[in-house]
């Protein structure tokens, strides 16, 4: 078998971080699921992208020779990688003309992936779908697939490319009324920046945090209520559940809860095609829906505490952030400023996205989208608070050109590093009811 990546699509810095957080690398998994090796409830769905060459068909080998990669996948290119998928795994594989009502081995075209820039011999790109699961036969239909696809058309979709770094996998996840999917337990309990960071999936329009969708109506409440008191009284639950992210837009999108599960955008092929098993890299996702109500208020707490930080923080240089918009257009652009001096991008058409600048032109270090106009200061804290994060687990990122914005972000993240119950490495001994020294709860 060629060689394909081990442990994932991680950045070149993994190795450093993993040895200075251990911990967060490590899934022990009859902890994170069901606390015991009972099976378990959860059950999980693929929806997976690949970019295919000619299938040694000569069809599509003249295809492709005569008019290019295809911008829609035919359904006799698709009924070929069924029939093929079904020989090599002895899984119902078909190629529906009309969206399946009804889960089962469909393979359909991909709209989102773009021919013009791939490479010579790449001719289509299509969707795999998989039914709800239990977790080890999901991931053996993982292997079965990764198999098939070599067989079927080569390496090449295992490999980094600026061609395969645009396909995603998607994990459906339910725990068949065994455990409530609860959007508030999963923002508590989930470090997202992690998750995302494994995957090189962070700060992408298809893959924005649960925290940026709660923040903004948080930091506003908190103007109000400046301990929190309602919140720790059983609030908190409330509030997230109302404004948690509910489209294609987040990582976690909770619109599909009307359909009895949670769709994880997280991931992408390459994570699929890696050698990590299924649970790690849901890591401490269905966990976290899981826990006993001891657990779960932990969390709630940990996840005020950390808001409050950045609440003070904001409170302190909120005056230092300006922005303004262009000619009010169709699509109208801004800047935001700190201290007069650019530290991002707006892009306005309703709703509101923020990207704030790199060192180098068009560059940008982070971004958030979904937000309104009123509402840039707060965005602008939520993505400080990223950065701050990011730079605690040790995953490096260029750094805004803007000085002062800079030294605010630095001294955020040394507020946040002093309480160490802030750490991922806290919350995830928090969801595997483990304390600091190992020991269970």
């Amino acid at each position: 078998m060629a060689a394909r990546m081990l442990g994932g699509p991680l950045s070149e810095h993994t190795d450093a971080r993993q040895a200075r957080n251990p911990e967060l690398f490590t899934v022990s998994t009859n902890i994170l699921f069901h606390g015991t090796m009972e099976r378990s409830p959860w059950r999980a769905g693929f929806e997976l992208e690949v970019i295919l060459g000619d299938l040694h068909d000569p069809r599509f080998a003249r295809d492709l020779e005569q008019s290019g990669g295809m911008d829609e996948a035919s359904p006799g290119f698709c009924r070929t990688v069924a029939n093929r998928l079904r020989e090599l795994t002895r899984r119902t594989w078909t190629a529906p003309i009309a969206t399946p009502n009804r889960p089962g081995f469909y393979v359909i075209p991909e709209y989102g992936l773009d021919p013009l820039d791939w490479p010579e011999d790449r001719l289509a790109g299509v969707e795999l779908l998989t039914p709800p699961l239990p977790l080890d036969e999901a991931d053996a239909v993982r292997k079965e697939i990764t198999s098939a696809i070599e067989e079927i058309d080569g390496s090449f979709n295992f490999m980094p490319s600026d061609t395969t770094a645009d396909c995603g996998w998607h994990i459906n996840i339910d725990a068949m009324d065994k455990h409530r999917l609860d959007p508030a337990a999963y923002i508590v309990g989930t470090d997202e920046l992690l998750i995302l960071s494994r995957s090189s999936r962070l700060f992408s329009s298809y893959t924005g945090l649960q925290r940026h969708a709660v923040g903004i109506s948080l930091l506003r409440y908190l103007q109000s209520d400046r301990q929190a008191d309602l919140l720790r009284s059983g609030g908190l639950a409330n509030l997230l559940n109302i404004t948690a992210g509910r489209s294609k837009h987040y990582a976690a999108n909770f619109s599909k809860l009307e359909r009895g599960y949670v769709e994880l955008r997280h991931f992408s092929a390459l994570s699929f095609f890696s050698d990590q098993s299924l649970v790690e890299h849901l890591d401490r996702i269905p966990a976290s829906m899981e826990l006993p109500l001891g657990r779960q208020d932990k969390l709630n707490e940990i996840f005020l505490r950390r808001f409050l930080v950045l609440f003070e923080w904001l409170q302190d240089i909120r005056e230092r952030i300006k922005w303004q918009m262009g000619p009010l257009n169709v699509l109208s652009q801004g800047m935001v400023s700190f201290d007069g001096e650019p530290i991002g991008t707006l892009i306005a058409n309703g709703s509101v996205k923020l990207y704030l600048h790199g060192p180098k032109q068009y560059e940008y270090i982070a971004s958030i989208e979904e937000i309104l106009l009123p509402d840039i200061a707060e965005a602008v804290a939520l993505l400080a608070l990223d950065l701050s994060e990011l730079r605690s687990l040790g995953i490096r990122r260029a750094s805004t050109p803007n000085v002062g914005f800079r030294q605010a972000v630095s001294r955020l993240a040394t507020r946040l590093r002093s309480d160490a119950t802030l750490s991922s490495a806290h919350q995830l001994s928090v969801v595997r009811g483990t304390s600091a020294m190992g020991e269970r709860d």
